[in-house]
């Protein structure tokens, strides 16, 4: 009975060996062909993305272009406020100083009437009394 034992535990170890040695294999073959699907997989998403990649940087340069321009614009913008703010301030200067020549002038035109005024009369009086 011996003999039979270890000839069934033989037949045992033997089968288990061979279905080990089966499912190894045909495990091997299906983790290749997963490898080779995900490196398929990889290979038409690496050619679906690089022109995606490509346009972004396209898209990035272009927003990076329009990012100096505006930039630019800005600050001429700056530049052209500053100048007409100098301007504005200039103006002001210049009505300020034309009403002060304006009061002085309307003073000077004052007193000239004045002065005509009493040339005038002067005048008007030697005349009633007959002195040349």
């Amino acid at each position: 009975m011996t003999e039979q034992l270890l000839t069934a535990i033989l037949g045992v170890v033997v089968i288990t060996f061979l279905a080990t040695v089966f499912f190894l294999i045909y495990s091997s073959i299906q983790i290749k062909k997963a490898a080779d699907a995900i490196t398929a997989f990889l290979a038409a998403a690496e050619l679906k993305i690089n022109p995606v990649l490509k346009e972004a940087e396209e898209t990035l340069k272009s927003i990076r272009t329009v990012s100096d321009d505006i930039g630019s614009v800005t600050s001429s913008v700056k530049n052209i406020s500053g100048t007409i703010s100098e301007l504005a301030f200039k103006i002001k200067t210049l009505g300020l100083l034309t009403d002060g020549i304006q009061n002085q002038l309307y003073v000077r035109i004052s007193a000239l009437k004045a002065g005509i005024k009493a040339a005038t009369g002067v005048l008007l009086k030697q005349e009633k009394k007959g002195e040349p």
